[in-house]
Formats: C-alpha cells, structure tokens, sequence
C-alpha cells in the first residue's frame, strides 16, 4: 500500500467517525502529519510513515519502533 493511499484512507476513516466528537482535522501532506482536534480541546498528531517494504514484511516478525504522540491544548475551547 503506498503511503499517500494509506493517509487517504486514515484521513476518511477519522472525517467518518461520528462518535469521535472530532472538531477539525488538518492534513499536513508535506510532513506526513494529520491534526486531529476533538471537541474537548484535545489534540492529535498522527505521523503517517512507512516503516517497511512488503518484501521485509516477510521477513521480520516485529514493526520496529512506533510511536505516538498526544498533546491537549487546555486554552482551546
């Protein structure tokens, strides 16, 4: 699955998502990063990368590294 593909998908699974309360969504396409602003101020930042090929998939029983970062922005109301 290609990366741009994959953030389309992400990004059409969140705008969907009545039950999420989501206030905003911004896409950043140059950094790979989705916004994702919930009605209690609550922010989001989803990094969308790569991490291997299909090929080493195969190969490698483990995902690496991953990480996920939350933030809240208490004076946003």
């Amino acid at each position: 699955m290609e990366l741009n593909y994959f953030k389309d998908k992400m990004f059409d699974l969140l705008n969907d998502a009545d039950n999420m309360e989501i206030r905003d969504i911004v896409v950043n396409d140059r950094k790979n990063v989705i916004m994702v602003q919930l009605a209690d101020g609550s922010v989001f930042a989803l990094e969308c990368r790569r991490l291997m090929s299909a090929q080493k998939r195969k190969t490698s029983a483990t995902m690496g590294n991953v990480r996920v970062c939350w933030m809240r922005n208490r004076g946003v109301k």
